[in-house]
C-alpha cells in the first residue's frame, strides 16, 4: 500500500513539475476547457431560471367562466353555490357585466365608442383559481364547469404558459446535446495535447520500458496530466459562470426594479460547481486515457 501510494505521489509530482515548466500552454488549455464548459452551463442556468418563472406564473393561473347573456340572478347564485362547494377550486371572484363594462371604459383609449353602444356586449364572468395546476386536473375541472347551467364558455388562461414550458423543455434537451458535442470536442483537443506530451517524452518512455516499467507506471503521469487539466478547466469554468451571472444580475436587477420585482438569476452554486468540476475531470481523464490507448495500439 505504501509503495502504491508513493508511486502515485511521484507521478503527481512529475506532472506538476512539467505543468510549471509549460505554464503558458497549461493556462491556455485550462482556459479553453473552462470557456467550453461555461457556455452550456450558463445557458442551462438561464433556462432553469426561466422555468422557475413559468412555475410562478402557473401558480397564478386562472380559469375564466363566461356566462350566457341571458343568465338570470338565480342562475348566477346557483353557480356561486356550486363553485363554493367544489374542493378543486381554491378561490373565485364574480365580475358582473356592468362592472366589466365600467372597467373597460376606464381602461380603453376610446371610451366614447364603448359608451355609444346600445347594449352591454360583455357577459357575467367568474374568475377561478384552481387548487391544482396539473394538466389533467385542469381539464377535468373545465369539463365540469362547462356542464353547469348558464355557462357559455370556460377558458384556461395558462395555455400559453404550457406552450412556453414545452419550448423550454426542448431548449434543455438542446443544451444537453450541445454540451455533449462540446464534450467530445474537448476530449479530442485534450487528447491531442497529451499525445504531443507523449511524443515529447518518447525517449524517456522507451528507456523506462527497457528497464521493465509496467504499462500502468507509464500511463499514470499522463492520466494525472489529463485529470489536472480537467480540475483546472473546471475551476476556470466555475469562475467564468459566477462572473457572467454576476454581470448579468447587475443589469437584471435594474430592469426588475422598473417592474417592482426582486428577480435575479439564481442557481444552486455548490452542486453546480461540483458537477462542472466532476464533468471536467471526467473529460480530462477520458481524453488522456484515449491518447494513451491510441499510442499503445499504434505501436
Amino acid at each position: 500500500m505504501h509503495k502504491w501510494l508513493n508511486q502515485h505521489i511521484q507521478a503527481a509530482s512529475v506532472v506538476l513539475h512539467r505543468l510549471r515548466q509549460q505554464l503558458l500552454s497549461t493556462i491556455l488549455i485550462m482556459t479553453v476547457i473552462g470557456v467550453t464548459l461555461a457556455i452550456p452551463s450558463l445557458i442551462y442556468v438561464m433556462l432553469q431560471n426561466a422555468n422557475a418563472l413559468i412555475i410562478d406564473v402557473k401558480k397564478e393561473a386562472k380559469m375564466s367562466v363566461f356566462l350566457q347573456q341571458n343568465a338570470s340572478q338565480t342562475t348566477i347564485d346557483a353557480i356561486k353555490t356550486k363553485l363554493g362547494n367544489q374542493s378543486d377550486i381554491e378561490a373565485f371572484t364574480f365580475v358582473s357585466k356592468d362592472t366589466a363594462l365600467k372597467q373597460l371604459i376606464e381602461t380603453t383609449d376610446n371610451p366614447e365608442l364603448i359608451a355609444s353602444l346600445e347594449g352591454n356586449p360583455l357577459p357575467h364572468a367568474f374568475f377561478i383559481k384552481p387548487s391544482s395546476i396539473d394538466k389533467s386536473a385542469l381539464k377535468s375541472l373545465k369539463s365540469n364547469l362547462e356542464q353547469l347551467e348558464g355557462v357559455a364558455e370556460v377558458v384556461i388562461d395558462s395555455g400559453w404558459v404550457n406552450r412556453l414550458n414545452s419550448l423550454l423543455n426542448i431548449g434543455k434537451k438542446a443544451v444537453w446535446i450541445f454540451g455533449c458535442l462540446l464534450g467530445f470536442a474537448l476530449i479530442a483537443v485534450i487528447s491531442n495535447t497529451i499525445r504531443m506530451q507523449i511524443l515529447t517524452h518518447k525517449d524517456e518512455i522507451e528507456v523506462s520500458e527497457l528497464f521493465g516499467a509496467t504499462k500502468s507506471f507509464i500511463r499514470r503521469p499522463f492520466l494525472y496530466l489529463g485529470t489536472l487539466y480537467g480540475i483546472g478547466g473546471g475551476i476556470v469554468a466555475c469562475i467564468l459562470l459566477w462572473f457572467v451571472l454576476y454581470m448579468f444580475n447587475q443589469s437584471v436587477v435594474k430592469i426588475a426594479l422598473e417592474y417592482a420585482s426582486d428577480f435575479t438569476l439564481q442557481f444552486h452554486a455548490l452542486p453546480t460547481y461540483l458537477y462542472m468540476i466532476a464533468i471536467s475531470v471526467l473529460i480530462g481523464w477520458l481524453a488522456s486515457y484515449w491518447a494513451i490507448t491510441l499510442r499503445s495500439t499504434s505501436q
